[in-house]
């Protein structure tokens, strides 16, 4: 069966073209059908989700921060928590399925942690640790997808390359290797295990 990527475009920014169309057209180069959507809206955001069926990556592209991710405009402004709900109601995700956040701060692990203690649905969270530009986001997702794809590497090695080449650091992280931090991280930020 054909791979699907979903790329929401939420940013709002003047490059977030350039950067989500490249990522769009890199991933049916490698056989990936792409959809890749403009966000007005949480509740926008909301129908794209529950309207285009399964997929396995979807692509973030908006502002964030440890709290949450928002659009220029803050029409679309919205928790890590509320995103995860929202993928796991909606069953818009394959099995192994890859959440890439363009966003800044989309790879701490803070974010990750509370998006997957909110969906069990969410098998990786990859994103750049700091502030980026869009065509330093275009390039280095591409070098993940590049990874993924064309050379069949697991999603946190695929991620590693990056910094190889870039010298950016991202993290991916992977939801089974992370269980016993979640435990820790959940009982410290949620008061149970």
């Amino acid at each position: 069966m054909r791979k699907r990527i979903l790329i929401l475009k939420a940013c709002g920014g003047s490059d977030e073209p350039h950067e989500c169309n490249g990522i769009c057209e890199q991933a049916q180069l490698y056989g990936i059908e792409s959809v890749c959507k403009y966000v007005k809206n949480n509740e926008d955001l909301e129908d794209l989700l529950y309207s285009h069926g399964l997929f396995d990556y979807i692509y973030l592209s908006a502002h964030g921060n440890s709290e949450g991710f928002s659009s220029e405009d803050e029409k679309v402004n919205m928790s890590w928590q509320k995103l995860a709900m929202l993928l796991c109601k909606s069953k818009c995700m394959n099995e192994d399925s890859i959440l890439m956040l363009s966003c800044c701060r989309g790879g701490l692990m803070e974010v990750a942690y509370d998006i997957f203690l909110t969906c069990q649905q969410i098998c990786y969270v990859l994103g750049p640790r700091q502030s980026l530009t869009s065509a330093d986001m275009h390039i280095c997702f591409g070098i993940f997808l590049y990874n993924m794809e064309i050379r069949s590497a697991d999603p946190v090695v695929a991620c590693e390359k990056i910094k190889l080449a870039t010298d950016q650091h991202f993290s991916c992280y992977d939801r089974q290797e992370e269980s016993i931090s979640l435990s820790n991280y959940r009982e410290m930020h949620y008061g149970y295990e």
